[in-house]
């Protein structure tokens, strides 16, 4: 491993994010981790890193870095292009960057996320197995203009023999932005609270309001009409919940959410869709749409094997251009997609 560094130009919202720290509930300590977690994953594999590698996840805003030495890296989420000094390069594909150029993230025109992966570790402390940050417990790394990254990496630089910089294309795909958002959902447990939608179906639109973050979001719309009017002890609740609160319109749990709560759950957002959340922006319109466990289960499974498939192309292309000693491998007890 070779010690480089990432000098931090200009800076948004940006923090240093992982997949988060599940298991700590019984501590009413939240999941959190990244927004979009297919982007996330995506962005570490096309780098060569486990997909459960520390990275950058930018926020609605731009974000410039530097480095001296050469860096292999990607981009997924919402940003366009990457930009590497005037030169516009694709995102959601392995980049190699020369030493000494100005690595631009943009903002995004659609979507508000965007994640940089850069092969090898950053040097972030984990605090109970993860960087991710955590509003409520006040930990995380968030980057400023003038802040420098360490980072450990066994990348050393890679020529191609007729055009310098090598190409890569390594297929992957990144989810479709759409207007309105469709969040799949299974009916809730207190769907039966709802007469009019017993199946825990909501045909409406909703829009996310702009007092949203990465604890939930607030959706502006008819609010279901509720039968019972007896409270809920607080319980626990997992991550997609969908609430009807007595204020009117929705609350949907995203992964900072508290582990408990006390409105009713009308439906349960599935895992794909909650990647799909990290892309809304308030204002945005969003419908939610029923489907049973069983098919959010194979739509789940499906969407792993693409991974599973994106990992194994980036074995076989960094093997073939003499890279293979740069892919991690994947801790052992983390159930992960690796390259």
């Amino acid at each position: 491993m070779s010690l480089a560094e990432l000098r931090v130009r200009a800076a948004g919202l940006a923090w240093v994010q992982d997949l988060g720290r599940p298991g700590h509930g019984h501590l009413g300590i939240a999941e959190n981790g990244a927004a979009d977690a297919w982007a996330s994953r995506t962005a570490s594999i096309l780098a060569g890193n486990p997909a459960s590698a520390a990275l950058i996840e930018i926020t609605g805003s731009e974000l410039t870095v530097q480095s001296d030495t050469d860096l292999l890296l990607a981009v997924t989420g919402a940003a366009p292009v990457v930009l590497v000094d005037s030169a516009t390069q694709p995102t959601w594909e392995t980049l190699v960057v020369p030493g000494g150029r100005t690595i631009t993230v943009p903002t995004p025109d659609r979507g508000l996320r965007s994640y940089l992966a850069v092969n090898g570790h950053l040097d972030v402390p984990p605090i109970l197995g993860s960087v991710a940050p955590d509003r409520l417990l006040g930990i995380g790394r968030m980057l400023h203009s003038g802040d420098t990254l360490r980072l450990q990496t066994r990348f050393t630089g890679l020529h191609h023999p007729y055009s310098d910089i090598p190409l890569f294309r390594m297929g992957a795909v990144p989810d479709p932005i759409t207007a309105p958002l469709i969040v799949e959902s299974t009916r809730g447990p207190d769907a039966d609270q709802f007469p009019e939608h017993l199946d825990g179906a909501l045909p409406d639109e909703y829009e996310v309001s702009p007092q949203s973050d990465a604890i939930g979001l607030r959706l502006l719309g008819p609010a279901p009409r509720r039968a019972s009017e007896h409270e809920i002890l607080s319980r626990g609740v997992p991550v997609g919940a969908i609430q009807v609160p007595p204020a009117g319109g929705l609350l949907l749990l995203l992964r900072g959410r508290l582990v408990t709560a006390g409105y009713p759950v009308i439906a349960v957002a599935t895992l794909d869709s909650i990647d799909r959340l990290g892309q809304a922006r308030p204002g945005e319109r969003l419908r939610i749409h029923l489907v049973d466990a069983e098919q959010a289960r194979q739509a789940h499974r499906r969407r792993h094997a693409e991974l599973e498939s994106l990992a194994a192309r980036v074995r076989t292309a960094f093997a073939a251009a003499g890279l293979k000693p740069l892919i991690e491998p994947q801790p052992s007890g983390k159930d992960d997609v690796h390259a």
